[in-house]
């Protein structure tokens, strides 16, 4: 038996072979990114996964006229509506416990780091599974997501660090050094950065579901 989970229609998704549809990226994955929160909520106010994503494909739409990017930009975090958004540091955290625990067994050091890639590698997976299905019920080639990984990898580091000076106080510390050397994202539709309420978020993000996959059924957004 997989892992599954219940999703907001009451079906199941199986992790390992995940089935999404057109009507669920208006549905489920719509619905589950405008609740799901960045920064594990750690926000004065919420700033939900679905406004990060509408906000990065808007201006990534505004920097380079691409509506491919614009759409991968969108849906780059789909997978989060199933998966929540786990913070990076905090998936560091646990492989690092993993491999510390393994030491302690009396595992070697080099063994004990590997089975902490082996953890990265399995969320990656995980994640790479549901974005394959999210992309074919979007009508874009999973193939060409991967293609342009770096693009979009560059547009979410820059959302971040955009994110971080907007809606956080002055770090304690410094981050990463390639989000410290980030240039900040220029957003026209919300150029004060206000965080949306869900039902905002989740309507936006089905409008620029529906401008930016033109194979999306425009009926699915009353599904």
């Amino acid at each position: 038996m997989t892992a599954w989970a219940q999703t907001l229609t009451g079906r199941a998704l199986d992790f390992a072979e995940p089935t999404i549809a057109r009507e669920h990226l208006f549905g489920e994955v719509a619905h589950g990114l405008a609740t799901v929160n960045r920064y594990a909520g750690q926000l004065a106010m919420p700033l939900s996964v679905a406004q990060h994503s509408v906000m990065m494909a808007e201006a990534a739409f505004d920097e380079t006229d691409d509506v491919e990017l614009a759409a991968f930009c969108l849906l780059h975090d789909a997978h989060e509506a199933y998966f929540g958004d786990w913070p990076s540091p905090a998936q560091e955290a646990v492989g690092e416990a993993m491999a510390r625990q393994a030491v302690s067994a009396g595992i070697n050091a080099l063994a004990a780091e590997a089975l902490r890639i082996r953890h990265r590698r399995g969320i990656a997976e995980v994640k790479a599974t549901l974005d394959r299905a999210v992309m074919e019920a979007a009508g874009l080639s999973y193939t060409r997501f991967q293609m342009r990984g770096a693009e979009v990898h560059e547009f979410d580091v820059r959302m971040l660090r955009t994110e971080r000076d907007a809606l956080m106080p002055r770090p304690p510390r410094a981050w990463a050094a390639v989000i410290e050397g980030a240039r900040r994202l220029v957003v026209r539709s919300n150029p004060r950065f206000k965080c949306w309420a869900w039902p905002e978020a989740e309507d936006r993000f089905r409008g620029a579901l529906a401008r930016l996959c033109p194979l999306t059924e425009p009926a699915a957004l009353t599904a």
